[in-house]
C-alpha cells in the first residue's frame, strides 16, 4: 500500500490558503462596503448643506433692504434731510434708527429733529418696500454755520419676514460736501424758476 499520510498536511495547507484568501476577500468587501457608506453620509451631507443653503439664500432675496442717510431735498436743493427708506420685496418692521452723534438740525426745526430721534430710537411700526420716509433737518446754510456738522454714524435696525435684518451702519461725513453741486433734482424746480423770470420780463415790458 502507497503512504498517504502526506495528503492530510497538504489538505490543511490548501484549505488554510483558501481560507486566508477567503477572508482577505471579505475583508476588501467589507471595507469598500464602509467605503461606500463613508462616500454616501458625504453625499447626503453636501446636499443637504446645499439646501440649507438655497433655503438661507431664498429666505435673504425675501428680506427688506432697509438703509437712512442725509440727502438734500429734491424739490428745494438747499434743504437738507434724514431719509429712511426700504429698497427690499417685502415690508419691514419695528424700523430703528439711532444717530452717533444725534442728528444736526437747526431753527425751526431743532425741536422736531429731538422728538424724532425718540421715536426712531423707539421704532417705525412698519414700511413697505420701495417706500421712503423724510424728514427735514435744516437749510444747508444754517446747518453749516459756522463750520460743517461733525461726522454722524446713522445704524439701521429692523425685522423681515424671516426675523431680524443684519444691522447696517452708514457714516456721513458733511466736510465731503464742501464743493458739491447744490440743485434740485429734475426740472419742476427750473421750470418754475424760468416761469418765474419770464413773469418779470413780462412785466418790466408792461411797465415800459
Amino acid at each position: 500500500m502507497s503512504d498517504l499520510s502526506w495528503v492530510a498536511p497538504v489538505v490543511a495547507a490548501v484549505s488554510a490558503a483558501f481560507a486566508g484568501l477567503s477572508a482577505w476577500g471579505t475583508a476588501r468587501q467589507a471595507k469598500f462596503v464602509r467605503d461606500q457608506t463613508q462616500i454616501q453620509r458625504e453625499q447626503v451631507e453636501t446636499a443637504r448643506r446645499q439646501i440649507e443653503l438655497q433655503r438661507e439664500q431664498a429666505e435673504a432675496a425675501a428680506q427688506p433692504y432697509v438703509w437712512a442717510d442725509i440727502q438734500p431735498d429734491p424739490q428745494v436743493g438747499h434743504m437738507l434731510q434724514l431719509v429712511v427708506s426700504n429698497a427690499g420685496p417685502t415690508v419691514a418692521t419695528n424700523v430703528r434708527v439711532t444717530s452717533t452723534p444725534p442728528l444736526p438740525s437747526a431753527p425751526p426745526y431743532t425741536e422736531r429733529i429731538d422728538s424724532l430721534e425718540l421715536v426712531l430710537k423707539r421704532g417705525i411700526s412698519s414700511l413697505a418696500p420701495h417706500r421712503s420716509l423724510r424728514w427735514i433737518l435744516g437749510v444747508s446754510s444754517d446747518l453749516f454755520k459756522p463750520s460743517a456738522p461733525e461726522p454722524i454714524t446713522l445704524r439701521v435696525e429692523a425685522e423681515g419676514p424671516h426675523g431680524p435684518l443684519a444691522p447696517l451702519e452708514i457714516r456721513v461725513d458733511f466736510t465731503d460736501w464742501a464743493n458739491a453741486r447744490d440743485a434740485p433734482e429734475g426740472s419742476l424746480h427750473q421750470v418754475h424758476r424760468a416761469i418765474q423770470e419770464l413773469t418779470k420780463s413780462v412785466t418790466k415790458a408792461q411797465d415800459r
